[in-house]
């Protein structure tokens, strides 16, 4: 597979507690940041897996923008997240309802502590798919 970068077009500060505040407002918001960047070839992909961290209990706002900005019917995305433990959140939702028309396949949770040692659970919820 191809792997991807959503970044915004403005970067996120590498302040922690700065990046909370605006992860948080984003939400308030319902932001949609502007993509730094679009897929290449966006038609020739049938599965896409969507990764990101949990700010707040959500999809942080760039990924819904990021899926909002192609047309996702009839592809399979598959969601999978680190967080500080408290799981998918809302986020399963969000992605759902950004990705209008795509099948939404099981994804994976892996608390922030635990991503480093997580490759054998990994491998088995990949396999466990189907694909």
């Amino acid at each position: 597979g191809d792997l991807f970068a959503i970044e915004p077009e403005t970067p996120y500060t590498d302040d922690y507690n700065a990046l909370l505040d605006q992860a948080q407002q984003e939400q308030a918001d319902q932001a949609r940041p502007a993509l730094a960047a679009r897929v290449e070839n966006w038609a020739q992909y049938d599965t896409i897996f969507v990764g990101y961290p949990i700010w707040w209990g959500d999809a942080p706002m760039i990924v819904l923008s990021f899926l909002e900005s192609y047309d996702c019917s009839g592809k399979t995305i598959i969601p999978f997240c680190t967080s500080g433990g408290g799981g998918f959140g809302a986020s399963v939702d969000s992605v759902t309802n950004s990705a209008a028309g795509a099948e939404i396949l099981d994804g994976f949770h892996v608390s922030g502590s635990g991503a480093a040692h997580a490759g054998e659970d990994v491998a088995a919820w990949i396999d466990g798919l189907g694909l």
